[in-house]
């Protein structure tokens, strides 16, 4: 090894880990022996405080993550100035590397005029609905500042107007400054735009990979454990405080798997299970249409969509995104706001877009939080052959048999009034309350059930010893949460961008992932596997004509209850796009992965075993309403157009694996013949869970906790 590099090594490597003992050379030699004083003894002061600091920590990565969700809230609504309040007072939005606003000030201005057009507020009918999807945060080692990968897709336009596509990735970064987070940078990376009319298309004839910010290992530990930030002045949290803070970041965990969860069932009309969700005097709102008490009478709204199940040639997908989930103090309610993407088929030939906001509240009763009040705000509905510049359709008030309880005024809901869901917590960057636009009526601001009595849980026993272990255990397991969310989201972002070297760092030392004729289980086997049946990664003599993107969004994450292993579900979301064909729109589920903690870094143990795709849009002028007569993945043949022999990049195989795979599909060809393979849009697909309704115990079809078992591998 070249001395100087070997040198070099090793001091990056003391920045980052604090100092190494006894580091080596490849040739055996000793080149650096940096010696720590030994640490003082331990004391219950000094673990509390090591306790508090990491929770910080741990807390810190979700602020950052909220703040960027909160952005897109208020951007729903045209609130430029409070979007701008979010920002660092030297905050910048960037695009493709140049600066087109910095200062508040400016970044207001930008917001209101190129976003606006010069005006506060949206007018009724008008969309800015910015998805972000699949975000991969890590922290920096002084745990002051952070950087966030994204994936953005925005619908914009307005009814009677026009309609567009944009979209692309985000590489932003987050401060702390006087104890706040805010952003610091926005850095916008276009990636595809287009007209509703026409469908969107890549923005360059070639499209560059998006530098990544993080490594595989510095994803699946995002927030660093030593000790960076050991200069503050103590916190002086006792341990009852800590103990608090620990349970509301799990109490967060769990009311965000709830309502990913229920999109899941919703999805599928799985109404029994749905309901399973709600406490006994839940209540569900559609704002301008009815108010429904009780579960049975929300079943009866649910059925207003079908009885439960989903037929031939349906489609109900309920996408949950950039959910903002709050805990009461008092520890029995917490509060979540966030955006729902509807793709709707009732029949072949048929199909809707529709964008709601929910603003919902939940109890938490015998340790068990349920949905006590889901109250949904439509913002658009519209026909997918006409957009929402052309068509917006207004539901029939339900009658008879799914009849509301009490009316909703109609003037609630965003789709025909200037209605504007309360922001019931003020600005977090700038602690003041929100400010609406002028005219607009603030909505949801009232309860539509009474407040829950105060919990008389007793505060833990036991030494301080026992309660901080016990408390630092309930930690990982969230901090586990937000990096399992990392690992998948990285693996996703590797798999896209063929960079098979990074992506088979994201597997377990026995991570495994289908690829041709079998599994191929660990990170050699797997990459030797990728590498010669796909394309290599972009170069000036394999340029990237295209994106094909195969978003892991809404998790369900499941950490085990010693914070070393989980489960995760998420939808995969995918559309394409290139300079040529408009893109399109395929949906599934990766319903069965796992992850385990290995050396302190979370990675991905079972990678998409089961690549679930639901439906296929046939391509962009069809949409997800008439697939493929075939049932073919993917545009019919002659339909490619002019691009498809041209581009790679759509496909990505090259070519077969020339060694047989750790586990062969044969030895699944049950498995093989009741699902899965060979069932296709619009037949219904059989779909996994790897959970049991988290309320009410029950079991649902095809439940599997642990895929390879089910398979009878393990």
């Amino acid at each position: 090894m070249n001395p100087r590099k070997t040198i070099l090594l090793a001091a990056v490597a003391m920045t980052l880990g604090g100092g190494l003992l006894n580091l080596v050379a490849a040739d055996g030699v000793a080149i650096a022996q940096p010696r720590r004083a030994a640490p003082p003894p331990q004391t219950t002061e000094t673990r509390t405080e090591q306790l508090a600091r990491d929770i910080e920590r741990a807390t810190s990565i979700r602020a950052a993550k909220e703040l960027q969700y909160l952005y897109t809230q208020y951007q729903e609504f045209g609130m430029w100035d409070e979007m701008a309040a979010l920002f660092s007072d030297n905050g910048e939005i960037v695009s493709d590397g140049v600066v087109i606003a910095k200062g508040k000030a400016a970044i207001a201005d930008h917001l209101l005029t190129k976003l606006g057009g010069g005006k506060i507020g949206l007018p009724v009918g008008g969309l800015r609905t910015e998805i972000l999807i699949q975000p991969v945060v890590t922290m920096s080692f002084d745990g002051r500042s952070a950087r966030g990968r994204w994936t953005e897709l925005t619908m914009s336009g307005e009814y009677g107007g026009e309609a567009n596509w944009s979209g692309g990735m985000q590489i932003n970064d987050y401060v702390k400054e006087n104890g706040v987070w805010k952003i610091r940078r926005l850095h916008l990376y276009p990636q595809l735009a287009g007209k509703y009319e026409t469908g969107f298309f890549a923005t360059k004839p070639i499209l560059p990979i998006v530098p990544y910010h993080y490594s595989p290992a510095l994803a699946g530990r995002p927030v660093p454990d030593e000790a960076g930030d050991a200069d503050r002045a103590p916190t002086g949290q006792t341990i009852a405080q800590i103990e608090r803070r620990v349970t509301t970041l799990n109490d967060q965990d769990k009311v965000r798997n709830l309502q990913s969860v229920y999109g899941y069932y919703a999805d599928r009309k799985m109404w029994s299970d749905v309901i399973d969700l709600f406490a006994e005097d839940g209540v569900l709102e559609i704002a301008g249409t009815g108010i429904w008490k009780g579960p049975k009478s929300v079943r009866r709204a649910l059925e207003i969509n079908g009885p439960e199940g989903l037929k031939r040639g349906e489609v109900f997908d309920q996408l949950q995104f950039g959910t903002i989930v709050t805990v009461d103090p008092n520890g029995v309610e917490a509060r979540a706001r966030g955006m729902q993407l509807g793709m709707l088929t009732p029949k072949l030939g048929e199909a809707f877009w529709s964008v709601s906001v929910f603003d919902n509240r939940y109890v938490k009763q015998n340790g068990v939080w349920r949905i006590r009040e889901m109250r949904v705000y439509p913002k658009m509905k519209s026909d997918y052959f006409k957009g929402w510049s052309k068509s917006n359709i207004i539901d029939p008030k339900p009658a008879r048999a799914n009849a509301p309880d009490a009316p909703s005024a109609s003037d609630n809901a965003p789709q025909f009034a200037p209605a504007i869901p309360v922001f019931d917590f003020p600005n977090p960057v700038s602690g003041q309350p929100v400010k609406y636009p002028a005219g607009a009526k603030v909505v949801g601001a009232d309860r539509l059930v009474p407040a829950p009595a105060p919990s008389s849980a007793s505060e833990p026993t036991g030494t301080p010893e026992t309660r901080l272990a016990a408390a630092r255990l309930k930690l990982n397991i969230s901090k586990g949460y937000d990096a399992v969310e990392n690992a998948s989201g990285t693996l996703g972002y590797y798999l896209d961008d063929f960079l098979w070297d990074e992506y088979s760092q994201t597997l377990a030392d026995n991570g495994t992932r289908p690829q041709s004729d079998g599994f191929y289980v660990g990170r050699d086997h797997s990459y030797r596997a990728m590498t010669q049946s796909h394309i290599s990664h972009p170069s000036e003599t394999n340029p990237r004509d295209a994106i094909r993107l195969h978003l892991r969004t809404q998790p369900v994450i499941d950490v085990n209850a010693d914070g070393k292993s989980a489960k995760i579900r998420t939808r995969m979301f995918l559309y394409f796009a290139n300079s040529v064909n408009a893109g399109a729109w395929n949906s599934g589920m990766y319903p069965n992965d796992t992850a385990v903690l290995e050396d302190g870094v979370w990675k991905m143990e079972i990678a998409g075993v089961i690549d679930e795709t639901y439906f296929n849009s046939r391509n962009y002028k069809e949409g997800w309403a008439n697939p493929p007569a075939d049932g073919r993945r993917g545009p019919a043949p002659g339909e490619e157009g002019p691009a498809a022999p041209r581009s790679k990049w759509f496909n990505g195989i090259t070519g077969g694996i020339n060694f047989p795979p750790d586990i062969p599909w044969t030895m699944f060809s049950d498995f093989r013949r009741k699902d899965f393979s060979t069932t296709n849009w619009p037949e219904i697909k059989p779909m996994w869970f790897a959970y049991r309704n988290p309320v009410s115990g029950r079991t649902p079809p095809n439940y599997c906790p642990e895929i390879l078992k089910c398979f009878g591998y393990r």
